[in-house]
């Protein structure tokens, strides 16, 4: 389902926010973006793995240090299959790490999904609770990954970094890994 929406940051240094009296929510701490140039719609899986673990990487952290890692998943069959494929790959020895999905409530906002995606996953910060991807009877056995929160929020505790996916048309695939402000 396409959707319509926005989302606004504001992004500044970090003496900046803290002189005016910010309220400061999160830092960008990683971000990656690559191509895969190989189809139009269908993503490579590799490329898109590399594109989370590149984040990861300029974080200075490892993939299990990740606690929420919000997937672009669009409902599309194949190309969710390959989000999973990826997702398994990087995150395969992280038990803690747990997936989900905002789109399953707001819909594909297109250029503006990943900021409103990012936008509905912040609040974990604060709650400790991951939101569910809702509207799943039953999870395709090609697009199953571990910790999938479905239907229902789960409390996990203590959320440091969140991972947001977005897999764009065309090959562009970026990936931007966020940390929770501490004073």
């Amino acid at each position: 389902m396409v959707s319509e929406g926005g989302c606004l940051y504001i992004l500044e240094r970090l003496g900046d926010a803290k002189k005016r009296g910010a309220s400061i929510v999160a830092e960008v701490v990683g971000y990656a973006m690559n191509s895969d140039a190989r189809d139009p719609v269908m993503p490579l899986p590799e490329r898109l793995g590399e594109c989370m673990i590149q984040a990861i990487g300029k974080a200075g952290i490892k993939p299990g240090d990740v606690d929420i890692v919000s997937t672009h998943a669009t409902a599309t069959d194949m190309g969710d299959q390959q989000e999973a494929v990826a997702l398994g790959h990087v995150f395969s020895e992280c038990p803690d790490v747990y997936v989900n999905n905002t789109k399953s409530f707001i819909g594909h906002a297109m250029g503006a999904a990943g900021a409103l995606e990012l936008a509905g996953n912040l609040g974990s910060f604060d709650d400790g609770m991951v939101h569910a991807t809702i509207n799943i009877s039953e999870v395709e056995p090609k697009c199953r990954v571990r910790n999938l929160v479905i239907n229902e929020a789960r409390d996990v505790g203590d959320v440091e970094y969140i991972l947001n996916n977005s897999f764009g048309m065309l090959g562009i695939n970026s990936a931007v890994l966020v940390k929770r402000y501490k004073d």
